[in-house]
């Protein structure tokens, strides 16, 4: 663990987790997370930002010079369901562009609680379907999220293998939440270890986005969900999380299926480092390895 990460974990637990459990509050946290930015940094100019309505769902592209446009990663963006946006993970965005070579589309998707599940989830495989009608192959799709959008992500594969859709050429699941009901050893197990997240946190936002439903329903908490025959899968997650057992009995379906998927455990990094890439340079180096796994499995 780099000294700069080591930094920023102890700034994330000393300010930022302690405002994870005032998220009841949900218009307030949001104004907060706003006020903090992109953590991903300045945006460079050689990278071109533009505004895409998909069915009335607010998207952006997000490409750099040399970008194939025939070539998308779809990325939906991590917040509990309750906050975030493209313009928050806009850093994320624009290095996954350059890495791969590929178009990102950032999908605004609603947001929890004005908008509960499954809101997120039409809003994801709308804009999927939009890819195809489009003229976009499949093969030469993508599909990306991180933390609640990490989960969005799976659930979508799983809505779209369910609706007979042909599916993405592959996905990445940066420190995911795919289980809503919280039953996971590390959520207890790594409380005081993560430096973002609280199991509090998680028991309010899941609430905002599922009121009084089944927390385990499969659309919701994919990892409940039947997970064959879904597309490659590269999933990062940090050692002291407590969201690690999650991609951890994820991986052991998938391979239970016979499906294909690789897990990464960075040691000590805090959830979804990868948006601090201008600031850690295990940021940078997880995002290259993502892109990687993208271009090796794109057509």
């Amino acid at each position: 663990m780099s000294i700069r990460a080591s930094l920023i974990s102890f700034i994330l637990r000393r300010t930022l987790k302690k405002q994870f459990d005032t998220i009841d509050d949900v218009i307030a946290f949001r104004q907060k997370m706003d006020e903090a930015g992109d953590l991903g940094g300045a945006t460079p100019s050689n990278v071109s930002i533009v505004p895409q309505l998909i069915n009335n769902i607010p998207c952006e592209w997000v490409t750099t010079e040399g970008t194939d446009q025939n070539r998308v990663v779809m990325y939906l963006h991590g917040g509990g369901y309750v906050f975030g946006s493209p313009a928050s993970h806009r850093g994320l965005a624009w290095r996954l562009a350059e890495n791969t070579g590929a178009r990102v589309l950032m999908v605004d998707y609603r947001l929890a609680p004005e908008d509960p599940f499954p809101s997120a989830l039409e809003d994801a495989t709308q804009c999927y379907r939009w890819l195809l009608e489009e003229g976009f192959e499949s093969k030469s799709i993508a599909i990306g999220g991180d933390s609640a959008g990490g989960g969005l992500a799976l659930a979508c594969l799983v809505n779209m293998k369910n609706l007979g859709l042909s599916l993405p050429a592959c996905g990445i699941l940066l420190s995911p939440w795919l289980d809503l009901s919280a039953s996971g050893e590390s959520v207890e197990k790594n409380a005081d270890k993560d430096a973002m997240l609280t199991p509090k946190a998680l028991n309010i936002m899941a609430g905002h986005y599922l009121g009084g439903l089944d927390r385990t329903a499969p659309l919701a908490s994919p990892l409940f969900a039947d997970l064959s025959g879904l597309p490659p899968l590269l999933i990062h997650v940090g050692s002291g999380e407590i969201l690690l057992s999650d991609p951890e009995a994820c991986v052991k379906k998938i391979e239970d299926s016979k499906g294909e998927v690789s897990l990464k455990i960075w040691p000590n990094m805090p959830h979804v480092f990868q948006v601090l890439a201008s600031r850690i340079p295990e940021g940078k180096v997880a995002i290259k390895e993502l892109s990687a796994f993208v271009t090796a499995h794109m057509a």
